[in-house]
This record gives C-alpha cells, sequence and structure tokens, in this order.
C-alpha cells in the first residue's frame, strides 16, 4: 500500500491542469473535490469560482463556492512553518478545512465550510484515508494542452464545462 501514496502527489503536479481527488475513508465515506487550477505550492489560498467539494457517498451532493470568501484551494507542500499547514486542501480556513490532506497522505481534516456551503464530509473531522485517486482533467485528442488555448473562450473551457456537465452544473451562468 506504501506506493499508493507515492503515485498520488505525482499526478496531481503543478502545471497539470484541473484535477478530481476522490477520498474514501475508514469510515466508508467517499468525497473529495473537483480543482479547476493546477496544483501550485502556495503559503495561502488560491484557485477560482469553477471548483467544488462533493460527496459520494452516503449521500451524493455537490458544494460549489458560496463567494462568503475566496479560501478554494491549498497547496502548501514542504513549509517548515508551524502556521502554514503542510499540505493540500479545500475551503474554509487555514487548520479548519472544507476538506484537507497531509503532505504524507496518511491524515487529514474535513470540518463544515461557508466558502462551499458544505457540511463535514466524512463522519468525523480527523480523517484517515483508505483510498485517495487524483484523475487529472486533460484535453481530449492528439492536440495536447498547447491546442486547449486556441479558439474561443467556449472551445478553450470545453473540459471544465463537460466536467460541470457531469454533476449537473454547466448551464448554471445560463
Amino acid at each position: 500500500m506504501e506506493s499508493e501514496w507515492v503515485i498520488v502527489p505525482l499526478k496531481c503536479r503543478n502545471d497539470e491542469g484541473p484535477t478530481v481527488l476522490i477520498i474514501k475513508d475508514k469510515e466508508g465515506y467517499i468525497y473529495g473535490c473537483y480543482s479547476s487550477q493546477p496544483w501550485e505550492r502556495h503559503s495561502d489560498f488560491y484557485g477560482d469560482m469553477k471548483s467544488f467539494l462533493f460527496q459520494i457517498f452516503p449521500k451524493a451532493s455537490i458544494f460549489k463556492p458560496t463567494g462568503a470568501n475566496n479560501n478554494i484551494q491549498w497547496c502548501a507542500v514542504n513549509f517548515s512553518s508551524d502556521s502554514i499547514p503542510n499540505g493540500i486542501g479545500f475551503g474554509g480556513r487555514v487548520n479548519h478545512f472544507g476538506l484537507f490532506l497531509s503532505a504524507s497522505f496518511d491524515e487529514g481534516q474535513t470540518f463544515p465550510c461557508t466558502t462551499f456551503g458544505s457540511p463535514c464530509l466524512s463522519k468525523i473531522n480527523q480523517i484517515q484515508p483508505e483510498v485517495i485517486e487524483c484523475w487529472g482533467v486533460i484535453p481530449k485528442g492528439p492536440q495536447g494542452r498547447q491546442e486547449a488555448w486556441k479558439g474561443t473562450i467556449l472551445e478553450r473551457f470545453k473540459e471544465d464545462r463537460n466536467m460541470l456537465n457531469m454533476v449537473g452544473l454547466a448551464n448554471s451562468s445560463e
């Protein structure tokens, strides 16, 4: 099982585009997040309003940004400061995230979160992941990443729209 923990951060690397992170914890709950921005090392929150948290089990729910704050995405890996949690997270505030995984991927937390209007995503606040998957969302076809930036704005964000369509949010601005 040790090798599984090595694979996950390599899939969520800098400049790799949008990702879907899915966690099944030891309580049997399944939840995660969609990150529309690449994972980049920061000492503060970043990200945009296309990201969201979700829960799959025991109840399927999607939690979009509420606009209450801009605390969307957190990636502070390998910081040596006690005031900067070492790991990746979404929403809430430092040390009280909507979803957080330590850099070692062996523990984390989930709390009710005004950023996404989400409840605690698990049965308990302090989580122990049993399975973690991180999926990259990349442009379809052989054109690669460079071609993804050509065309109209509707064409450039086709993958994001497809992901949002899968969860029923594609036309939320119309």
